[in-house]
């Protein structure tokens, strides 16, 4: 009976330390980890939208380059021709806000003959930039700034007065080749397409918006007929990168 009892208060005593020791804070159970919530099924697509547009700007850039034996004399020669070129293209009607000067450079001439240089004239360049033209007119200008002293046709931009329609247009299409692409994945992963969530615009290039000074094509002129211009099509094109949840 003794014995029964001492076993008794052993065990009562036990209980007593290890509920001392819990209510110290020195013995502690671990808490049941929280099963961390399933993420949303999403898919993400990149596409892109072309709208085609026939050019109906055009910038010009070209100038005259004049050869003497003087600096002096190169550079009056040089500006009495460049008069002559703008005094044309004003009576063309032809606003001084539309004609700037991009260039204008004087450098000696050279005779490396016997292995010795030395200076033998000197040239002058000055090369103008026109802007704000209709296609259909640069032919005409072209000729008449040619027979005024312009002996260098250096770029010929063909740009879009209605380019922000089109790149808002090439924008639509890309939105809708998006989900259409879209579709086709989450029907292959046995899903059902949602809701868009989010959309990002893509690097626009606007080399054929029409801008001032904007340069876009190139190309030589060296006859004094009138050249006419094949302008073609530019591509407006955007692009899109959309993420879709799935269901």
């Amino acid at each position: 009976m003794k014995q029964i009892q001492k076993t008794v208060v052993c065990a009562i005593l036990a209980i007593e330390l290890l509920m001392g020791f819990c209510a110290s804070g020195a013995v502690s159970f671990a808490e049941t980890p929280e099963v961390p919530a399933a993420l949303p099924a999403e898919v993400t697509v990149s596409a892109s939208g072309t709208v085609r547009l026939v050019p109906d700007k055009a910038s010009v850039a070209f100038g005259v380059t004049t050869e003497e034996a003087s600096a002096d004399l190169a550079q009056s020669k040089n500006s009495e021709a460049v008069d002559k070129v703008i005094a044309v293209l004003t009576e063309r009607g032809i606003e001084e806000k539309s004609i700037r000067t991009t260039n204008y450079s004087l450098y000696p001439q050279y005779d490396y003959s016997d292995g010795v240089s030395r200076i033998i004239g000197y040239s002058v360049c000055t090369t103008l930039l026109i802007q704000d033209q209709d296609i259909e007119s640069v032919g005409k200008l072209l000729s008449d700034c040619v027979a005024a002293g312009v002996n260098h046709v250096d770029q010929v931009s063909f740009l879009c007065s209605g380019y922000d329609e089109a790149y808002q247009g090439a924008l639509a299409e890309a939105v809708q080749n998006a989900r259409v692409k879209a579709e086709v994945l989450a029907k292959a992963a046995g899903k059902t397409l949602g809701e868009a969530v989010s959309v990002t615009e893509g690097w626009q290039d606007s080399s054929a918006r029409y801008d001032k000074g904007a340069v876009y094509q190139y190309a030589a002129m060296d006859s004094v007929a009138s050249p006419s211009f094949m302008p073609g099509e530019s591509e407006i094109s955007a692009n899109v990168t959309v993420t879709y949840a799935m269901k």
